[in-house]
């Protein structure tokens, strides 16, 4: 019983650090993915097959794209599965990816590299915060729900 309740606080503590690591790597891809564009004025579809490596997130939408799907159901599908409580961000960054010119393109890469920051911050502050709170309170919860029932 209190291992079960402490697997508990340490799987609601594991998703705060996916959701710091999935920002991360979007950010690196945005990074990455606006020099693309700026400089070789690459396809948002080659983009995400070059930028695979960079996580969960891009590998799943570049395995979509391998077996047919266009850009923005591959996108969509992709943030479904890992976006996580930043779906709508996300899935709202794909919307607008490949919508306009190349200056239009950099600013909104720009604007999104700005958001994934500050979202980052939140995310890592949460994962420091509530990530410890989460594994306290599944062990000793799991504890005092043993003692009770002992």
């Amino acid at each position: 019983m209190a291992a079960a309740c402490a697997g508990i606080g340490l799987a609601e503590s594991r998703k705060l650090r996916d959701r710091a690591v999935l920002l991360e790597s979007f950010r690196k891809f945005l990074t990455v993915a606006e020099a693309e564009i700026h400089y070789g004025l690459v396809p948002v579809g080659e983009l995400v097959l070059s930028c695979r490596q960079q996580g969960p997130l891009l590998e799943d939408c570049a395995h979509r794209l391998e077996q047919g799907s266009r850009f923005p159901e591959a996108w969509q599908g992709a943030v479904k599965r890992w976006g996580g409580p930043d779906q709508a961000f996300l899935a709202e960054f794909g919307r607008g990816l490949g919508a306009t010119g190349l200056e239009g393109q950099l600013s909104h890469f720009q604007l999104y590299r700005e958001l994934a920051r500050t979202r980052l911050e939140e995310a890592r502050r949460d994962q420091e915060k509530k990530g410890k709170l989460y594994r306290q309170l599944g062990v000793f919860g799991g504890l005092a729900l043993a003692l009770v029932l002992w």
